[in-house]
């Protein structure tokens, strides 16, 4: 009996070990997927160490070998500062453009004259205001280069310039607020895009349609 046993245990074992086999190289399989589009491949750049990582690329800006760095983490670092530079302005391009549109003027802007965030530009630069703005924002830029640069060498979380505001005190805290930050900016871009897009189709007054 114990002979007969061990000889059926032995014939079973190679009937489940293919079907383990399988489930783990399919527990895998998964693991290479992207989160966001679970029917292609997860990018190689996206290993979901940053916030709001889901593995959505569908156009390959994570891959390094298109831009000037040489090792991918430099490349995802600047690419990150990119995206939070870009989303934090639109952030505050989306409420000034709507607020500029319901009457509020920043102080001295009356000399512009009455006009509408969609004519702002041709306005501030026929007055001569836009240069001065462009020279305000020169000089963050030229502060901020020092930051970027440590981006790059893996010593700064990129977008990081200690401004919590008392928020994020522990580390489980402080990645849900980066989490909640960089979904804002990606929101906030398309927003913006939205907006001067409808005004410029002609619905100059929110909600811009």
């Amino acid at each position: 009996m114990a002979l007969s046993l061990l000889s059926s245990s032995c014939s079973f074992a190679p009937m489940l070990q293919p079907h383990t086999v399988a489930q783990r190289a399919g527990v895998a399989l998964m693991a290479d997927k992207s989160a966001a589009l679970p029917f292609v491949d997860k990018p190689a750049g996206l290993d979901g160490s940053m916030a709001g990582d889901v593995g959505f690329d569908p156009l390959g800006f994570s891959n390094h070998e298109l831009g000037p760095f040489d090792t991918p983490a430099e490349h995802m670092a600047w690419m990150r500062e990119a995206e939070l530079k870009h989303g934090r302005v639109c952030m505050l391009g989306v409420v000034g453009w709507i607020l500029v549109d319901w009457g509020f003027r920043a102080p001295g802007a009356e000399k512009i004259g009455s006009v509408t965030s969609f004519g702002a530009h041709d306005a501030t630069v026929a007055s001569g205001h836009l240069a001065a703005l462009m020279l305000a924002v020169l000089v963050f830029e030229i502060a901020g280069a020092g930051a970027i640069k440590a981006s790059l060498e893996g010593t700064r979380t990129p977008g990081d310039f200690a401004l919590t505001g008392g928020f994020g005190k522990t580390p489980e805290a402080l990645k849900k607020l980066q989490e909640q930050e960089i979904k804002h900016s990606r929101l906030a871009m398309m927003a913006f895009g939205g907006i001067a897009t409808q005004t410029a189709l002609g619905y100059t007054s929110f909600p811009y349609f």
